[in-house]
């Protein structure tokens, strides 16, 4: 019967006591009671760490890892044993196994061998470090070269070899030697070019990606090859401050229409995450493909989006209002630059001309080419050739004395120092409105102060004074010459500026200029909010202080955290664009890209980009987020 008995085991003080049970229940239960006792009861086993010896380097081993649990690592292969393999035997068996040509090798064998692998990796760490300082130089250099509008082969004809030289110079051989690891190939430049263009196009999708309102000028123009090209920037509100930002360059291979215009711009702003919805204005030049009545580029936009505004460049208007000259200026005007052609065309001329500048310490020895389309052309003509007549009349007394009978003409003379010095004062206004950041409200004081200017000069010109005048003043300062023709002239400047700029009613918008400022007349036009937030701003003198502390734009982003309605009211008011000046900075700037010997270079939107581009390319974003190229063994 002892066969049917099931026995127990009983615990008691650690020790095992067997018993019998009468089913197998009972048994199961006490069996994971015994099991969990013995294991609370189990001390742990202590881990054997084994140590490294010098003797091993005999077997061609060293040690890697931490020094408390070091693992031997083969000096031949590089294989990894565990640290229970760190004894004689196992060691030995893997030379014998893997490298059995190495047996009969001593101890100083490997010690050799050991040391050059140690020197290996010390210069691959050097060189790994040389080779990510020569890719930042290498993005920063092909930076210097898209910002220069240079070739890409200067940076490897030019700047590298100059740089070894220097260094050589002032360094050593060895610091040649890193020099000579920065990349500047052709190529190399161009894709880091690329590379900076595509992070500040990300960068500025970022910036609007929160559906920012924006403004945008754009330009056309032709380049060398005629064909059509079209610049656009654009300008919105970063953080606390006014970003004007290259957006795109574009070319239109056939028609120039404002369909094509308008599809190419639709295209570039669904490229950079952008809509029409968001844009205030669109700021344009006169020419009739964008500002077409019915297929102008500015009626396309204003039929799928009509709030979208439109602004006519203050600049482009005050250069068609130059062009209204009397006929009587408008002979000596062209017989001017008949005179300036005659000597530029003939280089014996010029260079007799500047020799009798030279002897007559004149303060210029060359004349300007006229150009049409340059808005400055007139004014600085007609003073370099004004303050040059003398030299003039006797250059052209031998062969052309018909010209040199007007330059000692008294009268003719007059007329040509009353166009210097309009001309002067007429480009002073366009310079004044060739300013970052320009807007309606800044552009239009100069316009209305202008014209304030006008009122004035005429009042006295009525009195035969022509002090304003200077270069008039000298020739004629009673005014008995040309007293009359100037008040005409002056007057039909007056006409042409009331005509070109109908509406300067910027008085509305006085409370954006300086909000404290309170008018005798409420403000209808603003809703009943924006007007209690006015209301509230004019009495908050903390503003009042941070007023005098910031700049305008600064000063309303500052009010949009607290007034956020009137201050968007007034944001939008000051991020219109007002000229094109930009656009035009961006053709001169094509035009040294796109040249008789690179009539198709490159990428042009990349290279345009990186030129132009207000915010800065991540440079070191762009390091570590490409392999640096090293020899590995």
């Amino acid at each position: 019967m002892d066969k049917f008995v099931v026995k127990r085991r009983k615990v008691e003080d650690g020790v095992l006591l067997n018993s019998s049970i009468e089913n197998e229940n009972n048994h199961v239960a006490s069996t994971s009671v015994v099991n969990k006792v013995a294991q609370k009861n189990k001390q742990p086993t202590p881990i054997l760490v084994r140590k490294y010896l010098d003797s091993y380097l005999s077997f061609g081993f060293t040690f890697n890892g931490p020094e408390n649990r070091p693992v031997p690592q083969c000096i031949v292969c590089g294989k990894k044993l565990s640290n229970e393999s760190m004894v004689p035997s196992k060691l030995k068996r893997h030379l014998s196994s893997k490298h059995s040509h190495l047996l009969g090798k001593d101890k100083n064998y490997f010690s050799r061998l050991l040391s050059s692998e140690e020197k290996q990796a010390k210069a691959m760490v050097r060189r790994v470090s040389i080779s990510e300082r020569a890719l930042l130089a290498s993005y920063k250099v092909s930076e210097i070269v898209a910002k220069r509008i240079q070739p890409h082969t200067i940076a490897e004809d030019i700047i590298l070899p100059a740089c070894k030289e220097i260094v050589k110079s002032m360094l050593g051989d060895n610091a040649e030697k890193e020099i000579s690891f920065v990349p500047l190939s052709n190529d190399t430049v161009s894709r880091r070019i690329d590379d900076m263009s595509s992070d500040i196009q990300c960068h500025v999708r970022e910036k609007l990606s929160d559906s920012r309102l924006f403004s945008l000028q754009l330009d056309e123009s032709t380049d060398i090859s005629k064909k059509f090209q079209l610049l656009s920037y654009i300008r919105f509100i970063d953080e606390d401050s006014v970003i004007e930002q290259f957006l795109a360059y574009s070319e239109l291979p056939t028609t120039s229409t404002g369909a094509d215009v308008y599809d190419s711009m639709s295209n570039i702003l669904t490229e950079n995450g952008l809509s029409w919805k968001n844009c205030l204005s669109v700021c344009t030049d006169g020419a009739p493909a964008m500002t077409g009545k019915f297929k102008g580029f500015v009626a396309k936009v204003k039929q799928n989006f009509p709030n979208v505004g439109s602004i006519h460049c203050f600049i482009h208007r005050e250069a068609l209002i130059v062009k209204t000259i009397p006929a009587e200026l408008k002979i000596v005007l062209n017989l001017v630059v008949n005179m300036v052609n005659f000597v530029k065309l003939r280089a014996y001329k010029s260079r007799l001309l500047k020799e009798m500048c030279h002897e007559a310490g004149s303060k210029h020895d060359t004349l300007v080419l006229h150009t049409e389309i340059r808005w400055l052309s007139r004014g600085k003509v007609l003073q370099k050739f004004y303050e040059l007549k003398n030299e003039l009349s006797r250059l052209f007394s031998a062969e052309k004395p018909n010209f040199a009978a007007y330059l000692n003409d008294t009268e003719w003379c007059a007329k040509v120092a009353y166009l210097a010095d309009i001309f002067y004062h007429l480009n002073c206004l366009n310079e004044s409105m060739q300013e970052k950041e320009e807007n309606i409200l800044t552009s239009s004081d100069k316009l209305k102060g202008f014209l304030k200017k006008l009122e004035v000069w005429k009042r006295h010109v009525e009195k035969k004074s022509l002090k304003m005048f200077p270069l008039t003043f000298d020739i004629d300062p009673q005014g008995d010459i040309t007293a009359q023709l100037v008040l005409n002239h002056l007057t039909a400047l007056e006409d042409s500026m009331a005509q070109y700029f109908p509406h300067i009613l910027i008085e509305k918008y006085d409370w954006v200029r300086n909000p404290y400022v309170t008018s005798s007349e409420p403000i209808t036009y603003l809703s009943l909010e924006k007007e209690e937030q006015l209301a509230e701003i004019q009495e908050d003198r903390t503003l009042r202080l941070k007023y005098n502390e910031l700049p305008l734009i600064g000063f309303w982003i500052y009010v949009k955290t607290k007034y956020p309605v009137i201050a968007e009211e007034a944001i939008n008011i000051l991020l219109h664009f007002s000229t094109t000046y930009l656009c035009e900075l961006g053709f001169s700037a094509l035009s040294n890209i796109k040249n008789k010997k690179r009539e198709s270079p490159l990428s042009i939107n990349q290279e345009m980009r990186v030129c132009l581009s207000s915010i800065p390319p991540r440079i070191e974003f762009l390091c570590t987020n490409r392999q640096t190229q090293v020899f590995h063994y």
